[in-house]
């Protein structure tokens, strides 16, 4: 049997159905296609910034938003190892997902678009002169153009040569709030190289995750073990969830057919100095679809994302910097007891992005002027 779309999308993450959603407002046949049946479980901090939040609710029109999140804080904490050096007020507070209810909504939202989707489907190869996905299950599906939204570890980064020591690895577990309990965005330098610990709110659970460049000589597990065990929680009795992420290397699509394009984690975008990727992956997911009315899809997807791209570019300069050992200890050491000069940074650069990375020094200049 074989079915034939305009496009098609491989992955039912935030990216994919963010697609999918403004395809099929538009009337553009689609399909979604991913090896997960829904709901699944994610590895992700769930962070809602203001900027993702607005995207949300483009995806969602009139319905109601605010059984998506899990939990809010307006406070956010530095900590250096358990020394805490600041705790910042934010000026709006951000909201907080778990990832396995949230994709869930959003392929539902896809769904009742009349979306068709086909969820425990494995890809088992593409034919890209042919223009056929050939599914394990025996099914052939057609499209004109093919949307790669399917992380960091996908297909098509593999058959682009693209190596694990370019991304990132994280891992999380979920504790319940009687054994680890914050109100506020905690992050936790020096536990991991070159990366933070984070501790989140999550409803009746806290979020707790480490995440840095990936290195195969490194332990994850036992990092957020030991980090666990400071917060005196057993960390035999915790579960733990872990995935590659983008770091920082934005995929050069030119090698990829011309009715081929990335998107999300695949096409390597997510903030090098916050992890931050639902952001992204929404925001690529859209112009993505919205360019499939053009007369050259990929060359107006890849024109409308050069901003994203130089997040990313000049995110790994900054991060690069940032956690440059000469650098990395006095920045933490001036950060100290600095609550105006955080809440400003979180509000400016993490909640909305008013300030690119290489703006940094005038976002400082600016502060300096309102303080």
């Amino acid at each position: 049997m074989s079915v034939k779309y305009n496009t098609v999308i491989i992955g039912a993450g935030p990216c994919g159905t963010a697609c999918g959603i403004t395809l099929q407002r538009r009337g553009i046949s689609n399909c979604i296609i991913d090896k997960a049946v829904f709901p699944r479980r994610k590895t992700c901090a769930g962070l809602v910034t203001g900027k993702t939040f607005r995207l949300i609710n483009k995806l969602f029109g009139e319905e109601d938003t605010d059984s998506l999140f899990c939990d809010s804080a307006s406070q956010i904490r530095l900590l250096r190892g358990n020394d805490e050096l600041v705790s910042a007020p934010l000026k709006n507070p951000v909201r907080l997902v778990k990832r396995f209810d949230f994709d869930n909504a959003l392929v539902q939202r896809y769904k009742n678009l009349d979306g068709a989707i086909f969820e425990g489907e494995t890809v088992r190869r593409i034919d890209c002169i042919a223009n056929i996905i050939h599914l394990k299950s025996g099914k052939t599906v057609e499209y004109k153009y093919l949307v790669f939204a399917n992380g960091a570890l996908s297909m098509s980064r593999k058959k682009l040569g693209l190596k694990k020591d370019k991304l990132a690895f994280g891992i999380e577990a979920y504790i319940p709030k009687e054994k680890l309990n914050t109100e506020s965005i905690d992050i936790y330098f020096e536990y991991i190289d070159g990366g933070y610990i984070w501790v989140f709110p999550h409803g009746d659970t806290v979020c707790a995750g480490a995440v840095n460049q990936y290195k195969k000589e490194v332990d994850y597990k036992e990092i957020l073990a030991d980090f666990l065990l400071d917060m005196d929680v057993n960390p035999d009795e915790v579960k733990y969830v872990g995935a590659f992420l983008p770091y920082g290397e934005v995929v050069n699509q030119n090698k990829l057919p011309e009715n081929v394009m990335l998107a999300g984690d695949s096409a390597g975008f997510a903030d090098p100095i916050s992890s931050e990727g639902l952001y992204m992956a929404l925001q690529l997911g859209i112009p993505a679809a919205q360019a499939m009315q053009s007369k050259s899809p990929k060359g107006v997807y890849l024109d409308s994302v050069k901003s994203l791209k130089r997040a990313v570019t000049d995110g790994k300069k900054a991060q690069k910097l940032f956690y440059s050992k000469p650098i990395f200890s006095k920045m933490l050491n001036k950060a100290k007891g600095k609550q105006k000069f955080v809440s400003f940074y979180f509000d400016n650069a993490v909640e909305e992005y008013n300030y690119e990375y290489r703006q940094l020094f005038r976002l400082y200049k600016d502060y300096k002027s309102n303080k």
